[in-house]
């Protein structure tokens, strides 16, 4: 582990699902442009956008943040994520997490949480030194001082699934927060902006032991790497977390362009849901033909006349090469030879 090694919650949850995807998003850099790598999707934009968007006013004072046209910023950041940039497979999924994002930024923006005192983010991330050259490391989304001028860690979740409550993350924000301010935390929550619901939870921690716990697992992680004993355990090798970052290495990903904030090199990889999705949202087939397509991946026998031959048509000169083959698969699933 070299001297730069640092340990965050994102890092310690992907080397507990998998080693390979661990190395993937933490070690490995693209030897053309040494950047990391990342896979764009549309929950992955959706969190960037909204993230970022709420960033952008949490070092001005409360008079100034109520004043902030945050829709008009939340926007602005969208377009950076717009089309393939944000893994979008079509114009209509993209409006419908678009306005998924816009109904949390109108919720945050008239909550009473802006309007109260918060700590301005710092440009170095919060740290804490396990050991020599391993540090643990985090970054807060918004942190309040209540009225006794202790702290108040607030954690901004976008997706739909809620934390499991033996979850790290927010401990692991607590000790951050206790060593970068000096101040006590008397309470923590995730606040699930799409649900407009909050988990707050009161400062129960026991520090050194849980402290106790990081250390170990950095080590573990420390002596993976010094072994660089990557493997997935899948009977395959190639488990649900780490096969999309080996096919991005393989070719079969679309490299979209450079997060230069986040120094990656951003993918994106389609799937036979997302081909299928296109379709489906696209105007190229009529509602009639979409409906033959859909009878004949369910593996229903369809007479052969000219609205197949004309539905296979517009299909190859809609879809990329990349995308017709994975339509093929999808066709081929019901275990019968398919022409197209």
């Amino acid at each position: 582990m070299d001297s730069k090694r640092w340990i965050s919650y994102s890092s310690i949850s992907d080397f507990n699902s998998c080693l390979r995807l661990y190395y993937f998003k933490n070690i490995y850099r693209n030897p053309k442009t040494g950047n990391r790598i990342q896979l764009i999707n549309p929950y992955l934009a959706l969190g960037s956008a909204v993230h970022e968007t709420i960033d952008e006013i949490i070092n001005l004072t409360p008079s100034r943040r109520v004043k902030t046209p945050l829709l008009k910023r939340y926007d602005k950041v969208w377009r950076r994520y717009s089309g393939k940039s944000g893994g979008f497979i079509s114009e209509k999924q993209e409006d419908e997490f678009r306005k998924r994002g816009s109904q949390m930024i109108k919720r945050f923006s008239k909550s009473s949480l802006i309007k109260k005192r918060a700590l301005k983010k710092k440009n170095d991330l919060p740290k804490i030194s396990l050991f020599k050259g391993i540090d643990l490391v985090g970054s807060f989304d918004w942190v309040e001082v209540l009225k006794n001028g202790n702290l108040h860690i607030i954690d901004f979740k976008t997706g739909r699934s809620q934390e499991k409550s033996n979850s790290w993350q927010l401990p692991i924000y607590q000790l951050l927060a206790q060593e970068e301010y000096g101040k006590k935390v008397d309470k923590l929550s995730y606040w699930y902006l799409e649900k407009n619901k909050k988990k707050t939870f009161d400062n129960k921690l026991d520090i050194d032991n849980f402290f106790d716990k990081i250390k170990e697992k950095a080590l573990e992680i420390k002596e993976v790497v010094d072994k660089k004993s990557f493997s997935c355990d899948s009977r395959y090798h190639r488990c649900y977390w780490c096969r999309p970052y080996e096919e991005i290495l393989s070719g079969k990903a679309e490299y979209v362009g450079v997060d230069s904030q986040r120094g990656k090199d951003i993918y994106f990889l389609k799937n036979g849901k997302d081909v299928l999705r296109k379709i489906n949202d696209s105007d190229f087939l009529s509602q009639q033909e979409k409906k033959i397509v859909d009878a004949r991946l369910s593996g229903q026998e369809i007479k052969k006349d000219k609205s197949i031959s004309r539905i296979k048509r517009k299909i190859k000169g809609n879809l990329t090469k990349k995308e017709l083959s994975i339509f093929v698969s999808e066709l081929k699933k019901n275990g019968k030879k398919i022409n197209i």
